[in-house]
């Protein structure tokens, strides 16, 4: 069974306790812990945005130029293959320099920013 630790604060005040630390204090007890897991590790620049406006890429197909506000003082520039995306939805935008899953790096290309869909 899988059991979040953020989900154990919730019920129980572990401030004071790691992660690690719990799941060493359960297998003293006699509850096999197999593994502690970061699903997030790795994580960073990683924003909500919300889509403004949504163009065709005029050179392919399959593109869209957007504008989102992720919270700046100007509108990001992004190109997106997404199908779903349109002016008005949030989205989850990796900023330039985020990391991401498998701690792969994101980078700016002539005045756009990559971004990922959730």
């Amino acid at each position: 069974m899988l059991v979040s630790y953020k989900w154990l604060n919730e019920l129980v005040d572990m401030s004071n306790v790691t992660s690690q630390t719990l799941a060493d204090q359960m297998s003293l007890t006699g509850i096999e812990v197999e593994g502690v897991s970061y699903p997030n590790a790795g994580l960073k620049k990683i924003v909500v945005g919300d889509v403004k406006g949504c163009e065709p890429h005029p050179d392919a197909d399959h593109l869209s130029v957007c504008q989102v506000d992720v919270g700046q003082e100007e509108l990001l520039q992004i190109v997106c293959g997404a199908p779903n995306i349109k002016a008005g939805i949030k989205v989850i935008v990796a900023l330039p320099s985020a990391r991401i899953a498998g701690n792969a790096k994101i980078k700016k290309e002539k005045s756009e920013v990559k971004f990922l869909m959730g």
